[in-house]
């Protein structure tokens, strides 16, 4: 009996506190539930290595050749539900950590990912609140991911079937401050949509909606920049529908954000920087993706125009870039398959193995001569740990080729390296040397 009394002690000091942790903590808890479901910790951790051959190219001097060690992504975040109907992330970031081959501004080395992230420090990269009082109209406020392109909106970062995402992501908003009304399935019909409004900047670094990029002067003045809009927003919308489950889902997402106009010589170093009328960048997006039985597919078409060419005409003479009103185009287009031998039944649980390719075009024009073209082709091979968790570890190999490089991209005149583009620069997410990374990923 008294061996009884001691087993159901012990029993107990496990069991109990292990339902009261279960019952605080389920975030799938019924609507009618008092509990508080949160918060859950999450994260991962994205750990790469690069190397790159033939830095120089059009006469340029030879960018930096050895291995690099970085972290491509580190997140760490919360999340639940703080009552029935309103949940809540809080998510950040330490992306793009030591992951360039040199210390400086974006083309000063050969860098890769063109410094996308926040160079390792620390930030807040999304904070977001949802009421959710009916499923097909929900509110979403604060910080997040604005739903425009359909690769950077459909893959989590720690999903992607490739290292890096496609070049796109540097024709689209990226993140914002602001609020969307949206619906993943409306009343079973597999339509799903997302339409707001957010601030006139994105924060993320280096695509074309950056302020500092854009020179969208995102703040007002008054009793302070940052409790005075300027009265510009960027509008956006996303529908996308579902037409037969996980085997075809189809996308088309836009996006308008407003530049307001800048005075001459704004700059601060006396120079004749023509006035820039008010204007706007627009963004289109299309997309398809799915798959079925370890075969899984992706391509897309981004088209992005503005009414003002922002940091592409190189002023000689004083060495810096300066804005105009000639207005730019620029496109990429991608498509990518994978397969899984494992889930084709191919191969062993132990070696749960997948390649890849995909081929990435990217093109720019700002009406003044100064165009460019660069595609780039990976082959990768992603190899799962554990087939019924795949992206809690996984180890991801790419060998990425630039096979274009056409236009003006990083011509030497003997004086300086012109065009859209410097001698080692690319898009974002887009390598001008051949390229190889290894990337080792650990999550909960």
């Amino acid at each position: 009996m008294k061996k009884n009394l001691i087993a159901l002690a012990v029993a107990a000091a496990f069991v109990v506190p292990g339902m009261a942790f279960a019952s605080t903590n389920d975030v799938f808890a019924p609507a009618n539930s008092n509990n508080d479901t949160g918060p859950i910790l999450y994260g991962y951790a994205q750990i790469t290595g690069a190397q790159q051959w033939g830095t120089s190219t059009n006469g340029s001097a030879p960018g930096s050749n050895g291995l690099v060690f970085g972290a491509n992504r580190i997140r760490l975040g919360v999340k639940g539900e703080a009552v029935p109907g309103v949940t809540y992330n809080i998510e950040a970031g330490w992306d793009g950590a030591a992951i360039s081959g040199s210390t400086g501004a974006p083309n000063s080395g050969n860098l890769l990912n063109d410094g996308l992230g926040n160079g390792g420090n620390a930030s807040i990269i999304n904070a977001w609140l949802n009421y959710a009082p009916v499923p097909f109209a929900q509110l979403e406020v604060g910080k997040f991911k604005l739903p425009v392109g359909n690769e950077y909106v459909s893959k989590a970062g720690n999903e992607l079937p490739f290292v890096f995402r496609s070049m796109a992501q540097s024709l689209l908003p990226g993140r914002s401050a602001g609020a969307m009304i949206h619906a993943n399935d409306v009343m079973g019909t597999g339509i799903g949509y997302a339409v707001g409004i957010a601030d006139d900047t994105s924060f993320d670094e280096y695509n074309a909606y950056n302020w500092t990029a854009s020179n969208s002067m995102p703040f007002g003045s008054g009793q302070s920049g940052y409790l005075n809009g300027s009265g510009n927003y960027i509008a956006f919308a996303r529908l996308d529908y579902d037409f037969m489950g996980p085997l075809l889902k189809a996308e088309v997402s836009g996006s308008r954000m407003s530049l307001g106009s800048v005075s001459a010589n704004n700059g601060g170093f006396g120079l004749p920087t023509p006035a820039l009328s008010q204007t706007a960048i627009y963004t289109w997006n299309v997309g398809v993706h799915g798959g079925m039985m370890g075969i899984h597919y992706e391509a897309s078409y981004t088209n992005m125009t503005s009414g003002r060419s922002f940091g592409t005409h190189n002023m000689t003479e004083y060495g810096i870039n300066i804005y105009n009103n000639q207005g730019m185009l620029a496109t990429d287009w991608n498509v990518g398959l994978g397969v899984n031998l494992h889930q084709m039944t191919l191969t062993p649980s132990w070696l749960d193995i997948e390649p890849a390719v995909r081929f990435d075009s990217f093109s720019i024009n700002d009406h003044n001569g100064y165009d460019a073209k660069i595609d780039n082709t990976t082959v990768g091979l992603n190899y799962f740990v554990n087939p019924n968790n795949p992206h809690a570890a996984e180890v991801q190999l790419n060998y990425i080729i630039p096979t274009a490089r056409q236009g003006k991209f990083g011509v030497y005149n003997g004086t300086n390296y012109g065009g859209v583009f410097g001698s080692n620069g690319a898009p974002i997410n887009g390598m001008a040397y051949n390229t190889l990374m290894l990337q080792f990923q650990a999550g909960f």
